[in-house]
């Protein structure tokens, strides 16, 4: 049995100093598969993030255009993320959506950048993975008006019970975070045992959301274990059962997204 992380931030400055070590020490751990996202506006992420897949065998690796950043779009970004996902371990142009929590860039320029990779990810086939901050109908309208048929996940979800069914309801998946061991997180803990298990992954969204009991320290992927666990005992089956079916769904998104 060996467990998934579905969306860390590998490239991270807080690993500039163990970087290789820290990889060793997660794969070592009973981590088996790691999804790296990557940030085309960050000068050097590009470049950390094809040198670790490239250096690991289990490291996959995605990037798009950030909500946050969407005013800064432009041309050049656009052809980083193209060239991005031309890399043969690339599966899905991630993390894009709608932010509408912070609204770091304005509501319609986030629109029409999140409509752009949605058609990057039809033009070369790829799964889309989604951000979304209190904007889960609106992303669910703009896909289904692109007619968007290739696979969606929803990565760390804080949406409510209603979204997330309807989420399901079309067939897409949700990540599901450290959040769900947080004390006050009784509302995602009431989602985890809604979700199917052929459409639920496990996160760390690391350095960021250290589960309990490291809450507020720098996370990692190792750290993927207690989320899954948790994930795993609200819903009344085991780990082994549990990393099996994400196993299988990361496999369905990589193949999806025509890989070797």
């Amino acid at each position: 049995m060996g467990y998934t992380d579905f969306h860390c931030h590998l490239d991270s400055s807080d690993f500039n100093e163990n970087r290789p070590e820290l990889i060793e020490t997660i794969f070592s751990s009973g981590v088996t598969t790691i999804v790296s996202v990557a940030d085309p506006y960050e000068k050097g992420s590009h470049d950390i993030t094809r040198k670790i897949t490239e250096q690991n065998d289990s490291i996959y690796i995605m990037t798009a255009a950030h909500p946050h950043n969407a005013k800064d779009y432009s041309r050049t970004v656009e052809k980083k993320i193209v060239e991005f996902m031309e890399h043969k371990k690339s599966i899905g142009i991630g993390e894009a959506g709608l932010d509408y929590h912070y609204n770091f860039s304005p509501p319609d320029v986030q629109k029409r950048v999140f409509q752009r990779q949605i058609d990057l990810a039809k033009e070369f086939g790829k799964p889309l993975i989604i951000h979304s901050r209190e904007a889960e109908p609106e992303i669910i309208s703009l896909l289904e008006d692109a007619k968007f048929d290739l696979p969606v996940v929803f990565h760390c979800y804080t949406g409510n019970l209603e979204d997330a069914k309807e989420i399901i309801l079309r067939g897409y998946y949700i990540s599901i975070s450290g959040i769900v061991t947080f004390k006050k997180s009784d509302f995602l803990r009431e989602i985890v045992k809604m979700i199917p298990v052929n459409r639920i992954f496990s996160e760390t969204d690391s350095p960021y959301l250290s589960p309990e009991p490291f809450r507020g320290r720098t996370n990692n992927p190792s750290r993927v274990k207690i989320v899954a666990d948790r994930i795993a005992e609200i819903k009344g089956i085991s780990p082994e059962e549990l990393n099996n079916n994400i196993r299988d769904n990361f496999n369905k998104i990589r193949n999806s997204g025509n890989q070797e």
